[in-house]
C-alpha cells in the first residue's frame, strides 16, 4: 500500500518518460525518468526501472549521467564553481571571478567531442551558463552584465572573457578560423562542433536535438455571450480558427496563440428602429501557461480581444481552460477585463464557452 502511495504520488508531481541512468560502476539501466522541464540545472532525478526496481532519487553524487530518449537529452554529473556577480548591486571595479561556492549537479550535455564538449548549466535565475570541457578540465565560459560606477555615473557593462576563452581554446586546430560566435547556444554548438571537426580523428560524437518551436492549428466551436450595446446575442453559435505556438523545453508549459472566430446573425443596434443584423468577427492574440503535469491540465492566459468594425470595445483580461493532452481544450473566455478602467465598461463579462481541437503541424 506504502509503495502504490509513492507510485501515484511520484506520477502526480511529473510526466514519466521513457530514459535510463548510468550508474558510477558504469552499468546502464533503462527505466522512466520524471521529466520535470528544468528551469533550473537539477540535482536529483526521479527513475522508475523497467526490472520492477523501485523509484527512486538519485543525486548528481549518486549516478554519473541520465538521459531522456523522446528528446534525445542528455545530462551529466558535474562539479561546478558558482560565480556570486549580480545585477542588483553597482560594482567599482570588475566583479572577481573567483568562485565563492561549488555544487554538483546535472549539466545539459550541448555538444560532446573527443576534443571538447559543451555543457549548460540554468541557475535559479533561469539564466545560461556554458562550460566547456578540453582534456577532463571543465571551464565555465564567463560573460556577464554588470553595473559599474564611474564618476558618481553608472553603467552596464559586459564581461565578455569567453571570446579569449575560446581563441585559447582553438589554438591547436589548425586552419580553424571560426569567427567567435554570440554567447547563445546555437552559435556556441556550431563553434564547438566545428572545431572538433578540425580534427579528422576526433569527430564530435553528440550533440543535443535542437530545441524547436511546436505549432498547431487551433479548430473551435463555441457560444458567445458577451451582450454589450450595441450588440445584442445571447448563446449565439461561434467558430474559429487559430495557431498556437508552444515553446520548448523548460518553457514548454507556456503558449502563444492568434485565433479569429466569426459568430453570424448576431443584432446590432441601439433600438428595434436600428437593429441590423451582421456577423461579428472577433481577433485575439493570447500568452499563456499550462499548469502542472500530466494528461488533464488547467490553463490561463492573458488576451487582447478586438472586434472588426468597432462593435464594442476592446477586451485586455483573462482567459483560462482545462486541456486533455493539449489537445482537446474547453476554454473560458474574455471573462476578466482590465480595458474596463479605460472604457468605464463592466470589468465582468459574459464569457464566451468553446472547444478547441489542436492539430500538430510539425509531425
Amino acid at each position: 500500500m506504502a509503495g502504490l502511495a509513492q507510485q501515484t504520488n511520484l506520477l502526480a508531481q511529473g510526466k514519466l518518460v521513457d530514459g535510463y541512468i548510468i550508474t558510477n560502476q558504469n552499468d546502464t539501466i533503462r527505466g522512466l525518468i520524471k521529466d520535470e522541464g528544468w528551469k533550473e540545472s537539477p540535482r536529483l532525478v526521479h527513475f522508475k526501472g523497467l526490472a520492477g526496481i523501485l523509484k527512486q532519487k538519485f543525486s548528481a553524487a549518486d549516478i554519473k549521467e541520465f538521459s531522456i530518449l523522446s528528446t534525445k537529452e542528455i545530462y551529466k554529473s558535474k562539479k561546478i564553481g558558482l560565480l556570486d556577480i549580480t545585477l542588483t548591486r553597482a560594482y567599482t571595479t570588475v566583479p572577481s571571478m573567483e568562485t565563492k561556492d561549488s555544487v554538483q549537479l546535472f549539466l545539459q550535455e550541448i555538444v560532446a567531442g573527443k576534443k571538447a564538449s559543451l555543457y549548460l548549466y540554468l541557475d535559479a535565475l533561469e539564466r545560461f551558463h556554458y562550460f566547456v570541457e578540453k582534456e577532463n578540465l571543465l571551464k565555465e565560459l564567463y560573460n556577464y552584465p554588470f553595473h559599474k560606477k564611474i564618476d558618481n555615473k553608472t553603467y552596464l557593462l559586459i564581461y565578455d572573457e569567453y571570446k579569449n576563452q575560446l581563441t585559447q581554446l582553438s589554438k591547436d586546430a589548425n586552419g580553424f578560423n571560426d569567427t567567435i560566435p554570440l554567447y547563445q547556444e546555437t552559435y556556441l554548438k556550431r563553434y564547438i562542433e566545428r572545431y572538433n571537426r578540425s580534427f579528422p580523428d576526433k569527430r564530435e560524437i553528440y550533440k543535443a536535438k535542437d530545441k524547436k518551436l511546436i505549432y498547431d492549428l487551433d479548430i473551435n466551436i463555441g457560444l458567445e455571450n458577451w451582450n454589450e450595446r450595441p450588440v445584442i446575442l445571447d448563446n449565439e453559435l461561434t467558430y474559429g480558427i487559430g495557431l498556437r505556438i508552444n515553446f520548448p523545453r523548460k518553457f514548454q508549459n507556456r503558449y502563444l496563440k492568434m485565433s479569429f472566430f466569426l459568430t453570424p446573425n448576431v443584432l446590432i443596434g441601439y433600438d428595434q428602429n436600428s437593429y441590423r443584423k451582421t456577423s461579428l468577427k472577433t481577433f485575439e492574440i493570447a500568452v499563456g501557461s499550462h499548469i502542472g503535469a500530466g494528461k488533464v491540465r488547467p490553463y490561463l492566459g492573458f488576451i487582447y480581444s478586438g472586434i472588426y468594425g468597432g462593435y464594442r470595445e476592446d477586451f485586455l483580461g483573462f482567459q483560462a481552460g482545462i486541456s486533455y493532452k493539449r489537445r482537446i481544450n474547453l476554454e473560458i473566455g474574455h471573462f476578466a477585463n482590465f480595458y474596463s478602467v479605460v472604457t468605464e465598461t463592466s470589468f465582468l463579462t459574459a464569457p464566451r464557452i468553446s472547444l478547441h481541437y489542436m492539430i500538430n503541424l510539425n509531425q
